[in-house]
């Protein structure tokens, strides 16, 4: 799974370690949470936080954002994750619910509700947890449009969960500063995984 702010190259690193690994002959699908793909809840809700669809929708709180979230990852989960690792598909995983806790708490929205919320979706994994979590971390967003300050903050709440979580399954954190270096990292922790 891969987690961290946007504009620190998660998706170049998620599209690069599935090539890598499918190459090497594991079967693999890749996920976003909360979703691309057309006609999923996941696709929807993605559509609606980026200001891509109204549809006479009002604009929505911080909280009920979060929530919408949780609810496609709850999708995900029952459509797509649990019939592919029944079968022996491994999932690489864009984004996990530490996102929804990390914009939760930078939009300053009522934590013990989110915590709620995030219960929810950690009772609908079950015993299914990361086999390795990578938190992609840079100084400053690959981005220029993005705020610093705002970059900053999110990337605290980042290392935060973090080194809460990492007692849980295994956490690296990789500062993603040369792609090349990051992509030898990922490799490093997931081969031995991969080994038959």
């Amino acid at each position: 799974m891969f987690e961290g702010p946007d504009g620190v190259g998660k998706t170049t690193l998620v599209a690069a370690t599935l090539k890598s690994l499918r190459e090497q002959g594991v079967t693999i699908k890749g996920i976003s949470f909360p979703g691309k793909e057309e006609g999923t809840l996941g696709w929807l809700v993605d559509q609606i936080h980026h200001g891509q669809r109204s549809d006479d929708l009002n604009e929505l709180t911080p909280l009920s954002l979060q929530a919408l979230h949780i609810a496609a990852h709850l999708d995900h989960i029952e459509r797509e994750i649990e019939p592919a690792l029944r079968v022996g598909t491994a999932i690489l995983l864009d984004r996990f619910w530490w996102s929804t806790w990390v914009y939760g708490c930078a939009a300053n929205v009522q934590i013990d509700v989110l915590e709620k919320l995030i219960e929810a979706e950690k009772a609908a994994w079950g015993l299914i947890c990361p086999v390795q979590l990578f938190l992609i971390n840079r100084t400053t967003p690959f981005r220029p449009e993005q705020d610093e300050r705002s970059f900053a903050r999110l990337s605290a709440f980042y290392s935060e969960l973090a080194d809460r979580e990492a007692g849980r399954y295994p956490v690296t954190t990789i500062a993603n500063d040369s792609v090349d270096e990051s992509l030898g990292v990922i490799r490093g922790k997931l081969d031995p995984l991969f080994e038959t």
